[in-house]
């Protein structure tokens, strides 16, 4: 029998007026954040929690990734469009239109080391009073001609029902997968050519439901948000309603867990040593309907914190 997953604890960090957290990337130093409803991007500096104005994101960020010449890559959820910031100059331009594909949000997003880009297609535009329904995820493949904007995108799976928490394995072969508001994780095996195969359902969160059952509430309450791999093949899950990260293993084993103070949303891996797991928490009222209307209302709070953790960050993306 596996043994009881061992708590750690996590240390906030003092970062300031983020509405809804998202997409939480580390680079060179910095913190990078989607404030999705507070439609804007900002850099933090773990250390001192001091928050900077990156960009505005008019039609609400979500996820993001950083290009191999250092350029970042977000979403904009709701005109279905991929900006890329230029590293040196930081000017924003249009990377991909994604409106003739997107059926719901452009959701999170990993890149593979040739500079392929998945993105979530969420299926159902929540924010705007849409059920939970299948989504899929897309491929951007970019330009061969080495420009700075993509050559297409394809659909690269389907039937996801609300698909988040995108992260590519450390030997670059599979990708996963979430389901929000499907309870499901997914993996499936990725081609030297970026085209998915053999998808697997590899963890429930039923495992750890309260009552062995998960429901399809519409703010999926059980369901994983974000996630991220360490350097031995954990995978570290954002549980969302059940207000902990957890850690599993290969066999599925919960190995770690850290509680939260409100809803657990998403996670990386980071710092100097690739020791610190940053947390974003986003917490509303019980006196809301759901998150969603919560989020609407922009009546919603977003923490970040950090815990030091054994298995540091591999080569696993993002």
């Amino acid at each position: 029998m596996p043994s009881p997953p061992t708590q750690l604890t996590h240390t906030p960090i003092p970062a300031e007026g983020l509405l809804f957290g998202e997409s939480p990337r580390y680079r060179d130093g910095l913190l990078y954040i989607s404030d999705m409803t507070g439609r804007a991007i900002y850099t933090v500096d773990p250390s001192s929690g001091e928050k900077k104005h990156l960009c505005v994101a008019e039609n609400q960020p979500n996820g993001m990734c950083f290009a191999p010449d250092g350029s970042l890559i977000w979403s904009s959820m709701f005109d279905a469009k991929v900006y890329r910031r230029d590293a040196a100059t930081g000017v924003n331009t249009l990377y991909a239109d994604l409106s003739h594909i997107m059926t719901g949000y452009c959701g999170d997003m990993a890149i593979d080391s040739s500079g392929r880009v998945y993105l979530d297609d969420t299926g159902a535009k929540v924010l705007h009073g849409e059920q939970p329904r299948p989504g899929r995820l897309l491929v951007i493949d970019p330009a061969k001609d080495g420009s700075t904007a993509a050559a297409a995108a394809t659909v690269a799976a389907e039937n996801i029902i609300f698909p988040n928490a995108l992260f590519i394995s450390n030997d670059g072969k599979s990708i996963y997968c979430a389901e929000t508001c499907g309870y499901g994780l997914f993996k499936f095996d990725l081609a030297a050519d970026g085209t998915l195969s053999n998808r697997q359902k590899v963890w429930s969160p039923a495992a750890i439901s309260p009552t062995g059952q998960t429901g399809n509430t519409p703010d999926g309450i059980f369901g994983i948000d974000g996630g991220c791999m360490d350097a031995e093949g954990g995978m570290w899950l954002s549980m969302l309603g059940l207000e902990k990260f957890i850690r599993l293993d290969q066999d599925g084993n919960i190995t770690h867990e850290i509680s939260a103070n409100g809803h657990a949303t998403a996670c990386t891996l980071g710092g100097e040593d690739g020791k610190a797991l940053f947390l974003v928490t986003n917490w509303f009222s019980e006196d809301e309907e759901s998150l969603f209307t919560a989020m609407k209302g922009k009546r919603t709070k977003c923490t970040i914190s950090y815990a030091r953790v054994e298995v540091g960050k591999g080569t696993a993306r993002p």
